[in-house]
């Protein structure tokens, strides 16, 4: 006899796919993607600690998120993911005010200058592929006892340009299908510690340099779904699904929030 899962509720299926109650971490939280990812953790009733390079910034969001009267709450701290010493601090701050960590979001990154790669300079090169990473492996092993003690979910940034490679940004796509490699070895490495480790693949997301590069005046609504550019929040939209519950089957995934199918061709300025 097969077994049977357990009766659906609207209670049930609602708690599968919240993160209300977790504590997570988010890097890179200042703006675009992660800050995105903060608020919809806070307004689902997540704790969440931000950080970012500049503490002024990560301060103002959580002076923001904090006045909205949502069910979670922010807490900024200071951190460079490039720097071991900070990123242990980063640790430490977040296990004294909670005691343990139950999501972690890889977020921090950056593209560089880019440019034709005999034009790169290996200044770039490594700078690129530390914060983006790098930057990731740090994070992920200061954090490591904590998720492994007690299970978890790991979600981690890639881009689509690690999928395809892009023209003229070779090191930011050879480090962001480094994170997407990374994502699957992980979800092997730390199955039997039930911590679930995935990764989002942003498209062309309207992030505040999106819009400036590409003059857009505003995030494109939702609809319609053939469109060259998504939003931050549908992205963390995913990124949430990845973080809770629901997605309890689901890990060494890397899911690509595109819009339609493409070959990451940029869009004409």
């Amino acid at each position: 006899m097969p077994v049977a899962d357990e009766p659906r509720t609207t209670e049930s299926v609602r708690d599968h796919s919240s993160v209300a109650g977790e504590t997570a971490v988010v890097t890179g939280a200042s703006s675009g993607i992660g800050r995105a990812i903060t608020e919809t953790f806070v307004a689902d009733g997540a704790d969440v600690v931000i950080c970012s390079r500049t503490r002024d910034d990560v301060e103002a969001v959580a002076d923001e998120l904090n006045g909205a009267d949502l069910p979670g709450s922010v807490h900024p701290v200071e951190c460079d993911v490039t720097d071991r010493d900070s990123v242990e601090a980063l640790a430490e701050a977040t296990l004294e005010e909670f005691d343990a960590v139950d999501l972690l979001v890889n977020n921090a990154g950056g593209a560089g200058d880019g440019g034709p790669l005999q034009e790169v300079e290996p200044e770039g090169w490594e700078g690129v592929v530390e914060v983006n990473l790098t930057g990731t492996y740090n994070v992920t092993r200061a954090f490591a006892d904590a998720l492994r003690s007690d299970g978890g979910a790991i979600v981690n940034t890639s881009s689509m340009a690690g999928r395809y490679g892009v023209a003229g940004m070779g090191p930011y796509s050879a480090a962001k299908a480094g994170v997407s490699v990374l994502t699957r070895t992980l979800a092997a490495e730390w199955a039997e510690d039930d911590v679930r480790v995935n990764a989002v693949e942003p498209g062309f997301i309207a992030t505040p340099p999106v819009r400036e590069a590409y003059g857009l005046d505003e995030v494109p609504d939702r609809e319609p779904v053939a469109r060259e550019f998504g939003s931050p929040h549908e992205v963390a939209d995913l990124v949430r699904f990845l973080a809770s519950d629901a997605a309890s089957f689901v890990t060494g995934q890397t899911l690509a929030p595109t819009g339609p199918p493409n070959t990451f061709e940029p869009p004409e300025l």
